[in-house]
């Protein structure tokens, strides 16, 4: 068949079965937790291979990927315990794949995606309602949604210091915590050259002191800009206490921009149980959220919302050529361009499950996190080192009690190598300050919902086998 055929009745037919072919290949491989990937000893550099002059036929082409498809991080695997974006709904997957065929492009309605922009308008709202900010019924200019979907977590950040900035262009303090802050609030002040200067306020157990806030907020007074907190850091998912932080700055009377990193908390609000742990996120006057994080999605989709829509419209530009609509996303989707049709895929995924059924799967994850918690506390070669257990588990282990911190550190730090790349399991890594003392923890986040108890337990001891062999053969 010749290569350079494009998709036609004429050649449907040998087009779906190479696209069975290659789906059939790539649900085995998602299903198959066996491993995260096959053991790799990669270099730290990337060979360049020939650019192909001549071509393949699709089916061969075909065969190459799915001859790599076990080099790839199965996020999707049982085994696969350090990050929560498992990527393994199935109305998400399905919603993914139209999505590709769709070929929607939402920077215009009228002409580009006249029903993908009521989609994505749906779910903005949706959301809205989630953490409790007002919406419209019936919009007629998308900046009335107050809110956009964006590429993720560091493009929705910069949204929210794009909009502060505008409304308060003169002030040019950020204060954002110290040792669990993500990269992306303060690396959006160099992208976006604002001319601030970020300010780290202390932490305690994972959340801003609040007695140094309010040192803070005293000090730099009228020329704080911007305060960035967290619902549920991205290390140990501890949830700021919203509550002290907004009554702080309320009972100090500034004038200024509170956000809210949710992207890992907000699915907070779907839960009955829990939902009152972000109660107070409806007076921040922006929020971020990533729902490819925790709603098992397909990379890629995360939104922000902003609590007054006309600190939202801020960020609204028009062009004649193709944004020239007021119901258009283009105009409102700054660094973006040509937009894709990600919010199907939340939009498939709610309208599956519905809120009641996400609560509780909401649940699951915190119960399963707090089984990991009790299994490791039991375990007197493990140090958890986070008390209040949402999604995270953050721990060390300690083949003995005799060992130097440099030393626990070096333990963690080789098991966490080889761990990454045997392929076996995989747990997360990372430096944080705990009660002063600099660590290298390994850290589990419930994301998958496959994972029972008993994936757990073999988990844990995997650490433990794999931790003994290094700590003897030292």
């Amino acid at each position: 068949m010749d290569n350079l055929e494009l998709l036609s009745s004429k050649n449907k037919e040998y087009f779906s079965k190479e696209l069975k072919r290659v789906t059939d290949a790539l649900i085995d491989w998602k299903v198959d937790s066996s491993q995260v990937h096959v053991p790799q000893n990669e270099d730290d550099f990337i060979s360049i291979e020939d650019i192909p002059k001549e071509g393949n036929l699709l089916h061969d082409s075909v065969n190459k990927i799915m001859q790599t498809l076990n080099k790839n991080i199965n996020f999707s695997s049982k085994k696969f315990m350090g990050f929560p974006d498992s990527g393994n709904s199935m109305a998400g997957l399905l919603a993914a794949i139209v999505e590709v065929f769709l070929q929607q492009n939402l920077i215009n309605k009228e002409i580009c995606s006249p029903f993908g922009t009521r989609v994505e308008a749906n779910v903005i709202s949706w959301l809205r309602q989630i953490v409790g900010y007002s919406y419209v019924q019936q919009v007629t200019d998308v900046t009335q949604l107050g809110g956009a979907v964006t590429t993720g977590g560091v493009m929705s950040n910069t949204y929210a210091l794009m909009a502060a900035k505008k409304k308060y262009p003169q002030k040019n303090i950020v204060i954002l915590p110290d040792n669990i802050g993500h990269y992306s609030l303060s690396y959006a002040t160099e992208w976006l050259n604002l001319g601030v200067k970020v300010i780290y306020c202390k932490t305690v157990n994972y959340r801003l002191s609040i007695s140094h806030l309010e040192k803070l907020l005293k000090k730099y007074n009228q020329k704080i800009l911007f305060i960035g907190v967290y619902a549920c850091d991205s290390m140990t998912s501890t949830c700021e206490n919203l509550k002290d932080i907004y009554e702080s700055v309320k009972h100090a009377n500034l004038d200024l921009w509170l956000h809210c990193d949710a992207c890992h908390g907000f699915v907070l609000g779907f839960s009955e149980k829990y939902k009152n742990k972000i109660e107070y996120l409806k007076y921040f006057d922006s929020c971020t959220m990533d729902p490819h994080k925790v709603l098992r999605l397909p990379y890629t989709l995360s939104v922000v919302l902003m609590k007054d829509a006309n600190d939202f419209s801020r960020l609204s530009r028009g062009n004649s050529l193709i944004m020239d609509d007021p119901l258009s996303f283009g105009k409102t989707t700054p660094f973006i361009g040509s937009k894709s049709y990600d919010s199907l895929k939340l939009w498939m995924v709610i309208n599956t499950l519905g809120t009641k059924k996400i609560g509780k799967m909401v649940n699951k994850r915190i119960s399963n996190a707090q089984c990991f918690y009790q299994l490791l506390s039991e375990d007197e070669m493990f140090s958890v080192d986070n008390n209040e257990i949402l999604f995270s588990v953050i721990f060390q282990y300690l083949p003995s009690k005799n060992m130097t911190v440099q030393e626990k550190n070096l333990l963690n730090r080789k098991i966490y190598k080889v761990m990454s790349e045997e392929g076996k399991y995989y747990f997360h890594g990372f430096e944080i300050n705990v009660d002063g003392v600099k660590k290298f923890v390994l850290r589990y986040n419930s994301g998958n919902l496959a994972i029972q108890e008993e994936d757990l337990k073999m988990a844990k001891d995997y650490i433990k086998k794999l931790g003994n062999k290094i700590y003897e053969g030292r």
